[in-house]
């Protein structure tokens, strides 16, 4: 691209001599001084790289957004690059991946995805979804750590962490990332790794988009054959014998990490469960597993041997979702039985007040973050999430809405906000609260830099300042969660 190699011979010199950019350097300057916009950008490009307000492709983009609120927002154009040189969403966050007025870049047209000779490593560029990623792989009987959901972008959730169905036994998808290709706010175009730029390697592993645009992903591969999971749905009476497998399956992690868990509460009529569970192996009686598969009572079960593809595919649920109004809220705790049983009665508690919110889904989802995840953040030089394997598993929560009436935004968010803060009032009284907030899970009034602690907030703040002196990433790209705090202030 021609801005970029112009923006980038300005600083080319000086980046040889240990020092990343200039201190004068402005970017909004070398922007404007390029003619860096949507009509400039037409021009270079042409119309197969640049859908601006009035083409068709516009509208079907915007609306390819997973959340309706996304889908409100209109950028100026979308550009399309094809390579790291020119260079849709599936968060809650409302301008998460979208931007009012400005230049939204999709990624749909970085589609590679190589699997070395070896099969030790895999190379993906962030045009992809996860069910992409896995079925590619998956003729090789090979995987990588990444997101459970088969629409799922695979640049936002490997940077925010990425929880797997794998994490047990090789960790959070950040923490097998060996290298990435980064194009940074001054237009030059770097490898990061470990050896190479190692405290941006650091930062982006869990410290989000804040540092550049990652271009390409090169991670460990490993091997995987068939799975066995699926959910099984369960009335009340099984809610106690559920908690406590639940807490039991997430404690015994070290034992066998080759289990995988999500217990969600929901109301719907009646209040229900659904336990979605996995295998590494295509065995439906691993010992790992028993205390669950001996809770009789089920009214659904759909586990089966699947492919790792399948399984996302399945937890992706049906494409009417899509386009709804959406909310994340989560929290995290000690891995306790009566904490995760009075969260799960707040949640009841709280949620007949708004039964009557038009095409509501309301769920509560318990997750662990088991010890083995926790050790694995210390591989490649640790991760900026602030957790160790000291203090035991946590429980990581997630409240889940979705809802078709705009009217129903405010009360809903509420909702979540008093659930949420009625069990982190019940952590803190029981000794078991944690500061740890999981990216890809946060409200936009939430601030998961700071909950990674005061000393990884400022070293993230200080690799920031090295990489992006004039804070590109914080003020031209305004969407998701920066810095400095949350995207929203006060209350929904």
């Amino acid at each position: 691209m021609k801005n970029v190699f112009t923006l980038a011979a300005l600083v080319a010199g000086v980046a040889g001599e240990g020092i990343f950019e200039p201190a004068d350097f402005n970017i909004t300057e070398a922007l404007l001084d390029n003619s860096v916009n949507c009509k400039s950008l037409n021009l270079i490009f042409g119309g197969d790289d640049l859908e601006g307000q009035s083409d068709s492709a516009y509208i079907s983009f915007v609306n390819s957004y997973w959340s309706a609120q996304q889908r409100e927002i209109a950028p100026q154009c979308v550009f399309k690059p094809s390579k790291a040189l020119d260079s849709g969403g599936h968060s809650a966050v409302p301008g998460g991946s979208n931007i009012e007025g400005g230049i939204t870049i999709s990624f749909e047209k970085l589609s590679k995805i190589t699997l070395a000779a070896d099969k030790k490593s895999a190379s993906f560029q962030p045009g992809h979804t996860w069910y992409d990623i896995y079925t590619a792989l998956e003729k090789d009987n090979a995987a990588v750590i990444g997101g459970r959901v088969s629409s799922v972008g695979v640049g936002g959730l490997t940077l925010g962490g990425g929880i797997s169905y794998l994490s047990s036994q090789y960790g959070l998808a950040c923490d097998n990332v060996l290298s990435y290709e980064v194009v940074t706010a001054s237009g030059i175009i770097i490898n990061v790794s470990q050896t190479s730029y190692p405290d941006l390697y650091w930062a982006l592993r869990g410290g989000g988009n804040n540092f550049g645009i990652a271009t390409q992903f090169n991670v460990q591969a490993v091997p995987q054959g068939q799975l066995w999971g699926g959910m099984r749905v369960y009335l009340e009476l099984a809610f106690p014998a559920l908690i406590k497998a639940y807490v039991n399956l997430g404690k015994n992690a070290k034992k066998d990490g080759k289990a995988h868990q999500i217990l969600s509460f929901a109301f719907s009529g009646i209040p229900v469960a659904n336990v979605e569970l996995e295998y590494a192996n295509p065995n439906p009686n691993a010992t790992v597993l028993s205390e669950y598969n001996i809770i009789g009572g089920a009214v659904q079960d759909d586990t089966g041997v699947k492919s790792l593809a399948e399984l996302t595919a399945a937890l992706a649920g049906p494409a009417t979702s899509a386009g709804l109004r959406q909310a994340f809220w989560t929290w995290s705790a000690q891995l306790d039985e009566d904490l995760a049983t009075t969260t799960k009665d707040i949640f009841f508690e709280e949620v007949k007040a708004i039964t009557d919110a038009a095409n509501l889904t309301a769920a509560i989802s318990f997750q662990v973050i088991t010890e083995p995840i926790l050790e694995k953040m210390a591989l490649r030089g640790g991760n900026a999430l602030g957790l160790s394997a000291a203090g035991g598993p946590l429980m990581n929560l997630l409240i889940a809405l979705r809802w078709s009436d705009t009217a129903d935004d405010s009360r809903l968010n509420q909702f979540a906000a008093t659930v949420k803060d009625r069990a982190v009032a019940a952590a803190k009284a029981a000794g078991k609260h944690a500061d740890y907030l999981y990216m890809n899970y946060a409200s936009p009034w939430q601030d998961p830099i700071a909950g990674y602690g005061t000393a990884n907030k400022a070293k993230l703040l200080h690799i920031s300042k090295k990489y992006d002196p004039t804070g590109v990433f914080e003020k031209l790209q305004p969407g998701y969660f920066k810095l400095a705090g949350a995207p929203k202030s006060g209350l929904p």
